[in-house]
């Protein structure tokens, strides 16, 4: 039996390398990654993508071309959107990536990987942990914080990296980096 995140996975990425569209992978897909499998509904893409290219995605989802204008509106820098793909049921959220000092070093550190044993690019652990918090900071969902106590059991974490971003992005970390 066929993974249906594998299938998706594969889907999404081939869209985006065809289309020539830079992403990284984030969000509870990118945590399955580094080390805590765990029940998602989606799968969260940084994109550097620019409003005039927004078509380039729409394409292969004929399915949502009566809403293109809304689509259009929607990426915009520092916009969420959202498609669902019917075939498989997974719904891709889509980041519009921000050209911001920590966005740009965080897109720079992402990782080509292999994930069901597909190549594809998925934000540093560090990042992915920088990113958790600032969730946090916004949605104080306990989520974030489970997935954080497992990522920071990795002994060979940046701490001075992920420290030095907290300070300058002002993040409340609620002690779960205190030693």
């Amino acid at each position: 039996m066929e993974n249906i995140f594998s299938r998706a996975l594969q889907k999404i990425t081939s869209i985006l390398d065809k289309e020539e569209i830079a992403y990284m992978i984030v969000g509870g897909f990118a945590t399955s990654y580094h080390n805590r499998a765990r029940t998602t509904n989606d799968i969260d893409i940084v994109l550097q993508i620019y409003p005039r290219l927004e078509g380039r995605i729409l394409q292969f989802f004929p399915e949502w071309e009566p809403f293109e204008d809304q689509f259009k509106e929607s990426v915009s820098p520092g916009t969420m959107f959202n498609i669902t793909d019917f075939e498989t049921g997974i719904r891709y959220d889509f980041m519009v990536y921000q050209d911001r000092d920590y966005n740009w070093i965080a897109f720079q550190r992402r990782e080509q990987v292999k994930f069901f044993e597909l190549s594809c690019y998925i934000c540093s652990k560090e990042d992915l942990i920088i990113s958790k918090l600032k969730w946090y900071n916004i949605s104080q969902i306990d989520k974030q914080l489970e997935d954080l106590k497992f990522l920071l059991l990795d002994n060979s974490l940046k701490l001075d990296y992920i420290k030095r971003w907290l300070d300058k992005l002002n993040l409340k970390t609620d002690g779960i980096l205190e030693s």
